[in-house]
């Protein structure tokens, strides 16, 4: 069975942007609460944190999106990290660490 490794380039891209977008909306629900009169340091600190993750999310899915020259592994990292926020993390973690060993390892390697 042949896989085409552009197809699971761009929606690796897809999911990750979608992930962002996803921190993106949580941040939108929340900001007003945490930001507002009566808030607590330690929530806000919890929303800058959680901007940060959705940004580097965004790159991340920019990155393979774009098919930039190095992506593969400016998101291997990120991806061995994420293995640890479960569940959502984990799957997406570990699709990119199926994808970057079935791909691009084998590929540098040959």
């Amino acid at each position: 069975m042949a896989y085409d490794r552009n197809k699971h380039r761009v929606f690796l891209g897809w999911l990750y942007v979608g992930m962002a977008m996803l921190l993106a909306v949580f941040l939108v629900f929340t900001w007003k609460k945490v930001f507002g009169a009566v808030a607590a340091t330690h929530a806000q600190e919890i929303i800058r944190y959680t901007l940060a993750i959705a940004t580097l999310y965004f790159t991340v899915g920019l990155t393979l999106l774009l098919d930039y020259r190095h992506a593969a592994w400016i998101c291997l990292p990120f991806s061995i990290v994420m293995l640890v926020s479960f569940p959502v993390g984990t799957l997406l973690g570990g699709y990119y660490l199926w994808y970057f060993w079935k791909f691009v390892y084998r590929q540098q390697s040959a």
